[in-house]
């Protein structure tokens, strides 16, 4: 852009000059703006920084038109073959304003000088496209000779389209934004309309709300089983990998499995988030489920006394609970790793008739 307005102002004062020449293969800069072309789809997803690139754009697209503008004025504000100064071009009326008029300069030169600055004309050249452009047009600077106003006119036509295009996409942009925490407070509604309409009692109902707020906080809203639905099935394996790596590289009943047994016993285990002072298994329920913790710690309690504590890599694996209620430490969350134990059984009896 800088190089634009080099050319479009060297142009005017030297008409035949080699300089302009080169000044104008400057010009060949602007084919960089096919990189950032290239590279607009990578960023459309992300509401944030669609907003800032839009906006960007707009002020982009001001500072052209502040050039172009600045170069008409430049160029009929002083009428070569009369050698006067034309009254009505809003240069003039510039200079006039801010006490910084255009001056004959009769002893030396012969020619028109002073006027105002270079900075006074871009910030009001910049000051005049952003009014124009935003539909907001204060009046103090207006068209007012003919190639003024043909560019005025092309300029709101741009100018409509280009703010149409811009901010009329604001909304849909921070609706996108702010998608997940909609969704997430309207599940919030749903299970407290829910809660009311059964009268669920209030100790029950703040488990239910403690365990949707916590699981929330911590997966984000995100459906790993349906995003996982989406992937083929060799990479829906790779994931589950990943997923469960901690307990598969730390854990010491993994430590001989093949890499093909730990991707069949990837796909199986599931991850459960458990807030503080959740029952895991009650008295007398029947347990047909491999549990390892992977963070947090679990209280065994007998008789209303806590007997016993498991901690991390701990596992529960019994047929049937008699005696012993399995709960969630009040103090702190619980992330378990969660399989059936007879799908793990047959997958580990599977793989071990393979390899012998």
């Amino acid at each position: 852009p800088l190089s634009v307005a080099q050319f479009l102002s060297e142009q005017a004062v030297e008409k035949h000059g080699i300089s302009s020449l080169f000044s104008s293969l400057k010009v060949v800069r602007l084919l960089r703006l096919g990189r950032v072309a290239r590279k607009l789809d990578h960023y459309i997803e992300y509401g944030a920084a669609v907003l800032v690139l839009l906006v960007c754009v707009f002020g982009l697209a001001a500072h052209w038109l502040a050039c172009i503008w600045y170069s008409i004025g430049d160029y009929e504000v002083i009428d070569e073959e009369t050698n006067t100064v034309r009254t009505d071009s809003w240069l003039y009326m510039l200079g006039d304003s801010i006490g910084m008029p255009y001056r004959f300069n009769l002893s030396g030169t012969g020619k028109w000088e002073g006027g105002p600055s270079k900075d006074s004309v871009y910030i009001s050249s910049l000051y005049f496209t952003m009014t124009s452009l935003t539909s907001i047009g204060f009046g103090n600077i207006a068209p007012t000779t003919d190639g003024e106003k043909i560019f005025a006119v092309a300029m709101m036509m741009i100018g409509s389209l280009l703010y149409a295009t811009i901010f009329g996409n604001v909304t849909t942009i921070f609706q996108q934004m702010y998608a997940n925490t909609n969704r997430y407070h309207e599940m919030l509604n749903s299970v407290r309309d829910f809660l009311k309409l059964y009268q669920v009692p209030k100790g029950l109902s703040e488990r239910v709300m403690d365990y949707i707020v916590s699981t929330w906080s911590m997966s984000r809203g995100i459906d790993t089983e349906k995003v996982l639905q989406i992937c083929p099935k060799d990479m829906r394996a790779d994931i589950c990998v990943h997923l469960n790596r901690k307990v598969f590289k730390e854990h010491p009943a993994f430590r001989l499995a093949s890499d093909g047994c730990l991707r069949a016993l990837a796909m199986e285990f599931q991850t459960i988030h458990c807030a503080p002072g959740d029952l895991i298994y009650h008295a007398g329920e029947s347990v047909d489920s491999l549990c390892f913790v992977v963070s947090g710690s679990l209280e065994v309690i007998q008789d209303d006394e806590v007997v016993a504590i498991l901690g991390k890599w701990s596992f529960k694996n019994s047929c049937e609970s008699h005696f012993i209620v399995l709960q969630t430490a009040l103090c702190q969350n619980a992330i378990l790793m969660w399989a059936n134990w007879r799908t793990v059984s047959g997958t580990c009896k599977c793989w071990m008739s393979m390899h012998n």
